[in-house]
């Protein structure tokens, strides 16, 4: 293997190329132990080291650091370290070995995520945003399934009353057209129809939909 390029990636890092393609990123120093420098050949046992005994532990390091700060998903956790540019290898290896001591797991995070959330965001929004956290859509609705869907529907209930009496300050609408601004603006926030219709009924809004 050639190195093909050496390019500074910060005041202490520089990003190595091997026969022209990114292979890793290394401090200066370790530039200098291990004689990587531009058009000099990179043995694959020296290759081996680099990425078995250099970046793989600096990988694992990285992972743990970030977890004792706070709770991540696989996915972003992944992309934390791809921020990193550790070699694609490394980054496998560095989430397996975290998730052997337990501390990643998708399933106790999205369970966690829900038992804080649920009295304040809906069902929807809930499952909406750890999607976006990359949690696999099967593990969210296994989770769901767990919950009481009549405590569900209480709390969306609670919350769009007091949205109501938040934006609205206890106003009804008039209007035709302000009315259903008000449905969109619930439905929105990821409240079910039923929802919605039930938590206004409650506070005397009976001919919304007269």
């Amino acid at each position: 293997m050639l190195i093909t390029d050496i390019k500074e990636h910060n005041q202490s890092k520089y990003k190595v190329y091997v026969d022209h393609e990114f292979a890793f990123v290394l401090y200066k120093g370790e530039l200098h132990k291990y004689g990587i420098k531009k058009d000099a050949v990179l043995s694959e046992e020296m290759y081996r080291e680099i990425i078995e005994q250099v970046l793989l532990k600096r990988a694992k390091l990285r992972a743990m650091n970030l977890l004792t700060k706070r709770p991540y998903t696989e996915a972003k956790l992944r992309e934390k370290l791809c921020e990193g540019m550790y070699p694609p290898s490394c980054t496998d290896k560095a989430i397996a070995y975290v998730k052997s001591f337990g501390y990643l797991d998708d399933r106790a995070y999205a369970e966690d995520y829900i038992s804080y959330h649920m009295e304040s965001q809906s069902r929807r929004v809930m499952e909406r945003k750890l999607l976006q956290k990359g949690i696999d859509a099967k593990v969210i609705q296994e989770c769901m399934a767990k919950l009481d869907d009549g405590q569900i529907s209480e709390r969306e209930r609670e919350q769009i009353r007091a949205l109501f009496e938040k934006k609205y300050k206890g106003q009804i609408p008039q209007e035709a057209s302000e009315k259903a601004k008000m449905l969109q603006f619930f439905l929105r926030k990821g409240y079910a129809m039923s929802n919605v219709k039930h938590a206004l009924a409650e506070i005397s809004l009976d001919d919304l939909y007269n």
